[in-house]
């Protein structure tokens, strides 16, 4: 019998048995680096874990918190052929990919290719299924290269145009990885090519290195005398899979937005680069990084004071109250978070990272077939019941104010319960709250302190319709 996969979807869905013994036999011989490197984890990101005493674990935590599946787990784990681990897994994963256990390259396209053929190819699920049609592109579209850098014949060019004779093939979403690129982004925003990006940051060079995740690595760079951030999306592990073709195709979404949506408190695109090595978007530079870095004083940053911090607030929430309601039908960001919010050389914040964001309902919720963002964020309605709605983005602000107001991380391993920021204050009595304060944003307009706490309660409240619209969240600032 098939398994509860209702049940049993996310890497934090797996029962504590299979998931210890997941974690010994990873553990043993330290065969869980060669796991997280396929995850697409750096090498600065596996040292870091090598300090933990139950390394898989936490990697299996880490991981986790962006909604990652059992199924994902299963299949990265026939690539690195950790067959007998895969026996764990096997119950908790859909037959149909059980066949990657017997021949793991051949049947996978065939895994991929049952699933195109049997799922409604135009629900509202971020996947390749939606943007890998079979309809023959336009002829002006502009191809995306992917270059394994290995044989000529494994180049790939994403957004290739079918032959005529074969229009009636389906295509296998591993084999051609098709996504079609609007030519309107050829004159609505400036292309330019890999070579200038290249020169803009020294040759890639590391020192120029402002961070990195699981969709490649952000670069400092000079271009046209002006100092942008570059994202340059570059695959993790051996192989270009749907993960990749994914990620193009968010950020492809997300230039799309960020060319049609300009605000002050929205991440400024300048241009982008496709057709070549590894496409780059180019963003504006935020002079003060991130509202993460800089609440947990990364890179030698001073503490932020509550001033700042209430500029930061509302300035966020302007922001995304102009997404809630530029349009008749919302845009739902998606995945608010400290790390996703941008601050400029005044410290006035610009949401960025607009891949998860999708149109919303005028009028009530949606339902949706996955789950994305990072799982601290988001509230109960949309993790149990993924029911989506412009409330999904109040909730998650009101988590950012909670980091604002106390300092602390949206979410912490090393706390014995509670782990989550939203629970860990939740236990506190109002009377007890002030402990939570951060000292470290000093006296002066210290009472920004309980507006921040109390607005975050309002906005991070567990049921969706006793939480405000942006737009009154906004107001409240304003008043």
């Amino acid at each position: 019998m098939e398994p509860a996969l209702d049940i049993y979807q996310y890497i934090y869905d797996l029962p504590l048995i299979e998931r210890r013994q997941l974690c010994k036999a990873l553990n043993e011989d330290n065969k869980w680096e060669k796991l997280a490197a396929e995850m697409s984890y750096d090498s600065y990101e596996i040292g870091k874990l090598r300090n933990k005493e139950d390394p898989t674990d936490q990697l299996f935590t880490m991981w986790g918190e962006y909604n990652h599946s059992l199924s994902e787990l299963f299949v990265i784990l026939s690539r690195i052929r950790y067959y007998q681990l895969m026996t764990i897994l096997k119950p908790f994963v859909h037959s149909r990919y059980h066949v990657l256990l017997n021949n793991v390259k051949d049947n996978y396209n065939k895994i991929v290719q049952n699933e195109k053929q049997t799922k409604d190819t135009k629900d509202l699920k971020i996947g390749v299924q939606n943007f890998n049609h079979n309809q023959k592109p336009d002829e002006n579209t502009i191809k995306v290269i992917v270059n394994q850098n290995t044989k000529e014949d494994s180049i790939k060019i994403l957004n290739q145009p079918i032959q005529q004779q074969q229009q009636n093939e389906t295509p296998s979403n591993s084999d051609n990885l098709l996504i079609s690129i609007p030519t309107i982004f050829k004159t609505l925003l400036p292309r330019i090519s890999y070579d200038e990006l290249t020169a803009a940051t020294d040759n890639w060079n590391k020192e120029n290195i402002l961070g990195k995740g699981g969709f490649g690595t952000v670069y400092k760079g000079i271009w046209k005398n002006t100092e942008v951030a570059i994202k340059k999306l570059e695959p993790r592990g051996s192989d270009y899979d749907e993960s990749y073709t994914l990620q193009i195709a968010q950020s492809f979404r997300e230039i799309r937005i960020l060319n049609s949506l300009p605000h002050e408190n929205i991440l400024p695109l300048y241009a982008y680069s496709a057709g070549s090595k590894a496409p780059c978007l180019i963003y504006q530079c935020m002079k003060n990084g991130s509202l993460e870095d800089r609440l947990h004083l990364k890179h030698g940053y001073p503490a932020l004071n509550w001033l700042q911090r209430q500029v930061i607030a509302k300035g966020t929430a302007r922001g995304l109250q102009y997404l809630h309601t530029i349009h008749e039908k919302p845009l739902i960001h998606g995945d608010i978070k400290s790390a996703n919010i941008l601050l400029d050389r005044n410290f006035e914040p610009k949401i960025g990272d607009f891949g998860l964001a999708k149109e919303g309902s005028s009028n009530d919720f949606l339902k949706v077939s996955k789950i994305q963002g990072t799982r601290p964020y988001l509230p109960e309605e949309y993790i149990f019941g993924r029911c989506l709605s412009t409330k999904i983005d109040t909730y998650s602000y009101g988590i950012v104010l909670f980091e604002l107001a106390t300092g602390l991380s949206a979410y912490d391993k090393s706390r014995p319960t509670n782990k989550r920021l939203k629970e860990y204050i939740d236990n506190f009595d109002d009377s007890d709250l002030h402990l939570l304060k951060d000292k470290r944003a000093g006296e002066k307009y210290e009472e920004a302190y309980k507006y921040l706490m109390s607005l975050g309660k309002w906005c991070s409240n567990k049921l969706a319709a006793h939480r405000p619209e942006m737009s009154v969240v906004y107001e409240k600032f304003e008043n």
